[in-house]
């Protein structure tokens, strides 16, 4: 029994005979080292590997599954062998093998699949009947719109030269696949030199050049459109805000030095920031916050005009100014306001210990003294809402109400504390702040009279003073709220929950558990 060699030749793997194997050996030794040194070798190699083994498929059936000499001779008999080209070309041969037609897609004639001349080159005609016949069908049976579908699917295109010599019946020697490899590789290369001279490329170029300009036309268009409406934005945004800023300069003059302090009972934060800083660069740091605030916005309405009028002017020297003007008044703005800060750096407290003396029944009657000509007034910092007072007569003079605190003592004295917060650059100087904080607090027989508010200026600048009053009550004692107190009234430790506007105008005793309302023997 001769033995076999298994081998793969177009990508299908084979098994063969010594014998079979040496002669087909020696048959594919030879075509390689004939056609290896041209230029399309490497495609008509595989296109004549591609045929033989179409050639051993139809010889190989599940009775026989090995190839046998006899096989390889025959093969070489239909295909040729390399040295026989010369001869073919010189004279015409009979065809020692035709191969029966197969149909395939025609990818080199195709205007969608190349299904229509696919059929047309099996069928031998032009391609031109095919298709004006599935034209026709198409409009008079819709049906083989589908079909040409389903053909273009299942049909495969015919790519490799032995799919091309099949798809037309011609005979597969090797000078046959050769010619038409070169013939092909030569039309490449005519269509690669002369491709610009060609009506399709021509055709391509054109389409692509129109396109790329209706692209540019169109993305112009919307370029144009986004600037026109981001202008017009830009405009009603700047302008909007100007007018409100120049208005507000105007009428409130919020930043001016003359400005008044309270404008229906509201107390201007810019007002505050003006007196507490030094009055001689007032002036310097309200123009700073008005460059800051307004450079920028004259620039968004400039240049909103540039794109809404679509103008490119030599503005280079305006704008260099702008921004120098700009960041010089923030510069201005952080060291002037810091050394402003500075000033305030430092916060000192100041305890002062009052003792009561004890009265008849151990009730005191708690209450604010009178005559203190204010208005209330709010202002706010960050939506939060504080409580100031200004002067009838002075809308300069600005005062604060102290923050009362009652709470349980740990002792049997009747304690009243009185803490006082300055602020300054230093200790020596937070001191000498306290030091100008008037506030009192005295005691007539069983009465308690506070000092209903405290100034906040000092020299018509704002010195952030803060009083806090912590009044200690022994266990037993009884204390009257007077309604005076009620907006002094800041923490109360209190038995049971009560509001602070329940707390005035009632008596209280304090208890373990804090105040606790008290009731008379009438009211028992």
């Amino acid at each position: 029994m001769k033995k076999t060699v298994k081998i793969n030749i177009g990508g299908v793997i084979f098994h063969l005979d010594e014998d079979a194997y040496q002669i087909l050996q020696q048959y594919l030794t030879a075509i390689n080292t004939h056609f290896s040194s041209s230029d399309e070798g490497k495609e008509i190699i595989a296109d004549i590997e591609n045929r033989i083994a179409e050639i051993l498929q139809s010889k190989t059936s599940e009775q026989k599954q090995v190839i046998t000499q006899k096989d390889i001779e025959e093969i070489i008999e239909i295909m040729g062998r390399p040295e026989d080209i010369a001869d073919d070309a010189g004279e015409e041969h009979e065809e020692h093998y035709k191969a029966s037609k197969r149909l395939y897609r025609d990818p080199d004639n195709r205007i969608l699949g190349g299904v229509c001349s696919g059929i047309a080159t099996y069928l031998n005609i032009n391609p031109i009947i095919i298709r004006l016949l599935f034209l026709i069908l198409i409009f008079a049976y819709g049906v083989i719109g589908i079909i040409y579908i389903v053909l273009w699917a299942l049909l495969p295109a015919a790519h490799t030269t032995a799919q091309k010599i099949k798809m037309r019946g011609k005979s597969f020697k090797i000078s046959d696949i050769e010619k038409n490899v070169r013939n092909e590789y030569d039309n490449v290369k005519d269509n690669l030199k002369n491709i610009k001279n060609t009506q399709d490329y021509n055709r391509t170029r054109s389409f692509f050049n129109g396109l790329f300009s209706a692209l540019a036309v169109f993305f112009k268009f919307v370029f144009k459109l986004f600037a026109v409406v981001l202008g017009l934005a830009m405009i009603i945004t700047g302008v909007g805000f100007l007018i409100g800023l120049t208005g507000t300069l105007i009428i409130g003059e919020p930043f001016m030095p003359w400005s008044h302090n309270f404008v229906d009972n509201q107390l201007i934060i810019s007002d505050i920031i003006y007196s507490f800083t030094d009055p001689n660069t007032a002036w310097i740091l309200a123009i700073s916050a008005i460059l800051i605030v307004f450079i920028p916005l004259v620039a968004l309405v400039y240049g909103g005009f540039k794109l809404l009028l679509g103008i490119r002017p030599n503005d280079k020297a305006f704008a260099a100014v702008g921004f120098t003007a700009w960041i010089i008044s923030i510069i201005i703005l952080f060291v002037l306001g810091g050394m402003q800060i500075r000033n305030l750096a430092l916060s000192v407290k100041d305890k002062e210990n009052i003792i009561i003396e004890e009265p008849a029944n151990k009730t005191l009657y708690l209450k604010a003294k009178e005559g203190f000509p204010v208005i209330k007034s709010t202002f706010y910092i960050f939506d939060s809402e504080f409580m100031v007072m200004h002067d009838k007569n002075d809308e300069k003079q600005v005062y604060a109400y102290p923050e009362i605190n009652i709470v349980q003592s740990h002792s049997d004295q009747f304690e009243i504390e009185i803490c006082k917060e300055g602020r300054g650059k230093n200790r020596i100087k937070a001191l000498e702040n306290i030091e100008k904080i008037s506030y009192q607090c005295t005691q007539q027989d069983s009465i308690i009279w506070f000092d209903p508010v405290y100034s906040l200026r000092d020299e018509n600048r704002w010195a952030f003073p803060e009083v806090d009053i912590t009044l200690r009550v022994p266990e037993g004692y009884i204390l009257y709220l007077d309604k005076s107190l009620e907006e002094q009234l800041d923490y109360v430790t209190k038995k049971d929950n009560y509001r602070t506007e329940e707390m005035v105008n009632n008596y209280w005793m304090m208890t373990d558990d804090g105040l606790a309302k008290y009731l008379s023997e009438k009211e028992k």
